[in-house]
């Protein structure tokens, strides 16, 4: 793999967590409108139509049967599970809070790799793991969110869903094109996601406006369409774990936008956390072109 392959995908991953980051602050824009597995449908349904039309050219490709049931757990754990369950939390615990708690996710797809892709844990993932978490808690510290206990644990099972996914995500993209296995994920989590949002709707009151409206085709397009699509390419260049020391950018984007969109403040620890969330990206980005330098010669 190149360098230059190497360096897009790090560009990628600043851009996926900055467009999932912003989806805690809409998501908490239209929290009062929308029931969460309302929001958590019609979200994915929008983000069909750019995965449609990305993927028009690769629809033709043969499947493998035995890999049916791989895209049917990204979708159903990936792309089901893991949106309900954030979106759920959102609601319940605040836009930092459920950010936070999903900055957990390297956890479990660092555990989750090594045990089923056998992906080694490295000293300085171990490193990178501590500055990761240890800057993500100072940072919603400083952000000032309330935390309900059932919303973590809705968010925590989100997280615990997202690693498994990541690690079926890792074993497609190594036969399939990434955009591939995004839409047909995707298409997979409809399955529950409509007749789901058909009861919500059916049953709990909601309200569209302008604003609903404007909020779910970002979070329809750019957080479950394009910013999923480029999660899947980074997995097929980087390693899952690796990915996922990036996780924590989640809260520094979800602070700035909340203080911007939402009126929020955040105290000088923000300042900590961005320092701790940088270095673990920077050790992190050292550690696999030292390690591609040593595969190289």
């Amino acid at each position: 793999m190149g360098e230059s392959s190497k360096g897009r995908a790090f560009a990628l991953l600043f851009f996926t967590f900055f467009i999932w980051g912003s989806i805690y602050v809409g998501g908490k824009m239209i929290a009062d409108d929308l029931p969460a597995p309302l929001v958590a449908c019609l979200r994915c349904c929008t983000a069909m139509v750019p995965l449609l039309w990305m993927s028009r050219n690769l629809r033709g490709q043969k499947i493998a049967p035995k890999d049916w049931k791989n895209f049917a757990v990204v979708g159903l754990a990936g792309y089901f599970l893991t949106i309900f369950c954030i979106q759920v939390g959102i609601s319940l615990t605040g836009a930092s809070m459920a950010s936070l708690i999903n900055a957990l996710t390297p956890v479990s797809v660092t555990i989750l790799t090594a045990v089923l892709l056998k992906e080694s844990i490295t000293p300085i993932k171990v490193v990178c793991l501590i500055l990761a978490l240890a800057g993500a808690a100072v940072i919603t510290l400083g952000a000032g969110t309330q935390s309900e206990t059932l919303g973590i644990a809705v968010v925590l099972g989100a997280v615990i869903c997202w690693g498994v996914a990541s690690v079926y995500m890792r074993r497609l993209t190594a036969k399939y094109s990434p955009i591939l296995v995004t839409t047909y994920g995707m298409a997979f989590s409809l399955l529950c996601h409509i007749p789901v949002g058909i009861y919500t709707a059916a049953t709990q009151p909601f309200h569209v406006s302008l604003k609903v409206v404007l909020v779910l085709l970002y979070l329809g397009f750019m957080g479950s369409g394009v910013a999923q699509y480029t999660w899947v390419k980074c997995l097929s260049v980087l390693p899952a774990s690796t990915c996922s020391l990036f996780y924590p950018l989640q809260p520094v984007f979800s602070a700035l936008l909340g203080a911007l969109l939402l009126g929020e403040t955040f105290s000088p620890a923000f300042f900590l956390g961005l320092i701790l969330i940088s270095l673990d990206v920077a050790l992190s980005t050292w550690e696999t072109k030292k390690l591609s330098g040593t595969k190289s010669v």
